[in-house]
């Protein structure tokens, strides 16, 4: 009896496929905290937004009089789960005829697409929720290209808004990349960016070029995305500890199954996610 797909490829195949194309290739997500909503028993998960800072200021308080009462107001935004997957087919014909690496070049192909448009819907929320600041050009020349100055302007708004420093990250469209590469001070007079030329790994031990990482920049990561959203001179500073949530209903799941009849093993991939903006001063956009 000759060999089916199911026989040669199994689903740890199937998942490695999805986590080597997002790590590498799609990097939105970055931007948002992981909550994991699998235990829930609804489809959506509340989260607060606060409206602004306390009313109220710190007064000296007189003896026997009553300290001043400061208030703050929140509302709400709800991430609402849904479903994203697909279906593989692979016929015994292919297995019998030897042509499983282009079969898991196609799978390639269709997960590729599944995760950019996954990906799209993160950077849709990342753009769409932006600090009031920006966007920064900080040459006012809006030449499609990012500067050191654009990137400077955007940390020191960072730190005007108390954002935490140590955790901001730079994400940008792979079509900026030389952008980068062609500036003075990427991956030059930091230690970070001394680390990465010297070393090759980040601080916490990821390999440089693994997740889609290309350097450092005024000791701020610089991660690309190949979602094919972003335009020529865009880019968003985040703080993703404060930005917002990628709410998990159900982790991507990989299943199999056969289909006698049609004489062919079949692999579904799906999960159910959201992402919803809670702070958006803690993204700062840049389009120079």
């Amino acid at each position: 009896m000759a060999q089916t797909a199911s026989e040669i490829i199994d689903d740890d195949d199937v998942r490695a496929i999805v986590d080597k194309i997002r790590n590498k290739k799609y990097q939105n997500r970055r931007a948002f905290r992981q909550y994991d909503a699998t235990n829930n028993d609804s489809n959506s998960v509340t989260f607060p937004v606060s409206d602004g800072d306390f009313d109220g200021d710190v007064a000296e308080v007189p003896p026997g009089s009553e300290y001043p009462r400061s208030t703050k107001s929140y509302s709400k935004v709800s991430a609402v789960h849904t479903k994203y997957g697909l279906e593989i087919a692979i016929p015994d014909e292919d297995v019998e005829d030897s042509v499983i690496p282009i079969t898991m070049d196609q799978e390639e192909d269709l997960i590729r697409a599944e995760e950019t448009r996954v990906d799209g819907i993160a950077y849709g929320v990342l753009s769409g929720n932006t600090n009031s600041a920006g966007p920064i050009d900080a040459n006012s020349n809006s030449n499609g290209v990012i500067e050191y100055a654009d990137v400077v302007a955007a940390r020191q708004r960072a730190f005007l808004d108390e954002l935490d420093l140590g955790e901001l990250m730079l994400i940008s469209g792979g079509m900026n990349m030389q952008d980068f590469l062609n500036m003075d001070e990427f991956t030059q007079a930091s230690e970070l960016g001394d680390q990465v030329i010297q070393q090759g790994i980040l601080p916490g031990g990821n390999m440089v070029g693994q997740q889609a990482f290309l350097g450092t920049v005024s000791d701020i990561p610089v991660y690309l995305s190949n979602t094919g959203d972003y335009s020529d001179g865009e880019a968003y500073l985040v703080d993703p500890t404060n930005f917002g949530w990628e709410s998990t209903r159900r982790a991507v799941d990989v299943t199999q199954y056969r289909e006698e009849k049609q004489e062919q093993d079949v692999w579904q991939i799906d999960q159910r996610v959201d992402f919803v903006a809670t702070q958006a001063t803690a993204n700062i956009g840049i389009q120079s």
